[in-house]
C-alpha cells in the first residue's frame, strides 16, 4: 500500500514538474512569439518608411527637373506604386508620400523671404539729385492706408530730394492690385508711409532702415556664399569682363533672346548705349541684369535726349568678394563725375562707391544692391516705378527649388 502511495506521489510530483516546465516553455514561446512579431512589425514599418521616403525623393526629382508640379506624376518606375502628392502653400509646395500606414511630408521652398520695398540695399544710398518713386511697393493694407515701402536700406541713406507719390495717382504696382476704397499710402503722424525727404538722412516708414537686410538671399532664396549655384542654374546667360562694352553686350544678348543676364566683373552702360538698352527691354516681360564683383555704372542720357521708354526689368548689383577703391574707377566715364577734384558727392560715400547712376533714368521693375560697407551713388533724375509682375517673372525663372530645413528629420 505504501509503495502505491509513494508511486502516486512521485507521479504527481513529476506531473507537476512537467506542467511547470510546460508552462515555462509556453510562456517563453509566447514571449519569443511576441518578439518575433514585434521584429516583423518593425521591419515592415521600416520598409514602409523607406518606401515613403523614396516617394518623397521621387517627387522631388520630378519637381526639380520641371521647377513645378509635373503633369504626369509617376512612381519613378519603382513598381511599388508609391506616388507623391503636391499641395500648394504660401512658401511653395508641401509634398507627401505614403506607404502602408506610414506617411511622410516635406516642404519645397520656391522663394526667399523677400520683404516689401521697391528699392532694397545693403549698400549705403546717396541721392544727390531728385529721386521720385512714382510707384512704391504698396506693402500691406492697414487701417490708415497702404503701408508703402519705397526704399529699404541697411545702414545709411542720404537724399537731397526724395518723393513718394503713392499708389492711387500713377501706374498700378501690379496687375491684380485691388484698392476698392481708393486708399493711398498711410499718411498719419503715427503711421507715415508717404513722405518727401528734403536734404537729409532717413525719412518716414516708407524709407525704412532694416539692419537685417540680405537682398541676395531674400531675392533668390540662396545664401550669398552659394551665389555660384544661382549663376550656374542654366537660366542666366553669363557675360564676362564686359567693362566699357557692357551696354553693347547686354543689348546683343537681349536681342538674342537672353533675358536673365549675369555680368562677371565691371560693367558700365555708356550714354551711347543707354537708349538702345532701354528700348531692347520693351519687347520682353522684363530682363534681369545682375552685376557681380565689380563696379557698375549707368550713364543715362540727358533728359532732352533720353528714350521715352522705361528700363523694364530688375537691376541687381552684388559684390561678394570685391571691395572697390577710388582708383578702380579710372577709365570709366562715371569717374569724370564721381572722383573729379570738385565733386559734390560727399567724400564718405565717394570713397566706398561701387555703383554710380547718372542722367535721366526711369525704371519699371525693381532695383537691389547687396554690397555691405559700399555705396550706391545717384546723380540723376530718377523716376522709379515699382512693378511686382516684372519682379515675380524674374524670380520664378531664377529661384532654385529646395527642401525647407526642419520640415523633416534633417536637423
Amino acid at each position: 500500500m505504501r509503495k502505491q502511495q509513494t508511486g502516486a506521489a512521485v507521479l504527481f510530483v513529476v506531473s507537476a514538474l512537467l506542467l511547470v516546465v510546460l508552462a515555462m516553455v509556453l510562456g517563453s514561446y509566447k514571449s519569443l512569439y511576441f518578439q518575433i512579431k514585434r521584429a516583423n512589425n518593425h521591419i515592415e514599418a521600416r520598409q514602409a518608411h523607406w518606401l515613403a521616403e523614396g516617394g518623397l525623393e521621387c517627387g522631388w526629382t520630378q519637381f526639380k527637373v520641371q521647377r513645378s508640379v509635373p503633369l504626369n506624376i509617376t512612381d519613378c518606375d519603382t513598381g511599388f506604386g508609391v506616388f507623391p502628392t503636391f499641395i500648394p502653400s504660401s512658401y511653395g509646395y508641401r509634398i507627401s508620400s505614403s506607404a502602408g500606414y506610414k506617411s511622410l511630408h516635406k516642404a519645397i521652398l520656391l522663394a526667399g523671404s523677400l520683404d516689401f520695398g521697391a528699392m532694397q540695399s545693403s549698400a549705403d544710398i546717396y541721392f544727390h539729385s531728385s529721386a521720385t518713386f512714382s510707384t512704391p511697393d504698396p506693402g500691406l493694407l492697414g487701417t490708415d492706408g497702404w503701408e508703402c515701402i519705397a526704399l529699404r536700406y541697411k545702414n545709411r541713406f542720404y537724399s537731397a530730394v526724395s518723393d513718394n507719390k503713392g499708389v492711387i495717382h500713377g501706374e498700378a504696382p501690379y496687375t491684380n492690385f485691388t484698392n476698392p476704397t481708393n486708399q493711398d499710402c498711410a499718411n498719419t503722424s503715427a503711421n507715415n508711409h508717404m513722405t518727401s525727404v528734403l536734404s537729409g538722412a532717413g525719412g518716414g516708414k516708407d524709407f525704412l532702415k532694416d539692419s537685417d537686410l540680405t537682398p541676395f538671399e531674400s531675392y533668390f532664396g540662396v545664401e550669398a556664399e552659394k551665389h555660384n549655384e544661382v549663376r550656374d542654374n542654366g537660366v542666366f546667360n553669363v557675360i564676362s569682363a564686359a567693362g566699357a562694352q557692357c551696354g553693347t553686350a547686354l543689348i546683343d544678348a537681349i536681342y538674342a533672346g537672353h533675358y536673365h543676364l549675369w555680368v562677371e566683373g565691371h560693367c558700365e552702360i555708356r550714354i551711347t548705349d543707354y537708349n538702345n538698352l532701354v528700348d531692347a527691354t520693351q519687347s520682353t516681360d522684363g530682363v534681369t541684369v545682375l552685376v557681380h564683383d565689380g563696379l557698375f555704372s549707368i550713364m543715362g542720357a540727358p533728359s532732352s535726349g533720353a528714350s521715352d521708354n522705361k528700363f523694364k526689368g530688375v537691376l541687381f548689383h552684388f559684390n561678394y568678394d570685391y571691395t572697390p577703391t577710388p582708383a578702380d574707377w579710372s577709365g570709366f566715364d562715371a569717374n569724370n563725375h564721381l572722383h573729379h577734384s570738385s565733386s559734390v558727392i560727399e567724400a564718405s560715400y565717394r570713397a566706398i562707391a561701387s555703383y554710380y547712376q547718372h542722367g535721366s533714368f526711369t525704371v519699371s521693375g525693381g532695383q537691389y544692391f547687396d554690397s555691405t560697407d559700399q555705396a550706391a551713388v545717384f546723380f540723376d533724375s530718377l523716376d522709379f516705378r515699382y512693378n511686382k509682375d516684372i519682379i515675380d517673372n524674374s524670380r520664378s525663372a531664377l529661384i532654385t527649388p529646395r527642401w525647407q530645413r526642419g520640415s523633416w528629420h534633417d536637423l
